[in-house]
């Protein structure tokens, strides 16, 4: 089962495969397949749309 996210709404949603039409804002869209993702950023075969999100600037001492 893949976690799906439309382009459009943000909507996420678990099915086999993403439908015609989201089921949130009912537009016909492109679907990210963000099952892949992980906390420690290893974005190895990812959706190329996926970009992680910047590191926040380092903490000086």
């Amino acid at each position: 089962m893949n976690t799906w996210k439309c382009e459009q709404c943000g909507y996420q949603f678990k099915d086999k495969m993403p439908p015609e039409t989201c089921p949130s804002c009912h537009v016909k869209c492109s679907f990210l397949d963000v099952t892949v993702y992980t906390p420690d950023k290893k974005f190895e075969g990812a959706d190329h749309r996926i970009k992680p999100k910047p590191d926040s600037a380092p903490v000086h001492k």
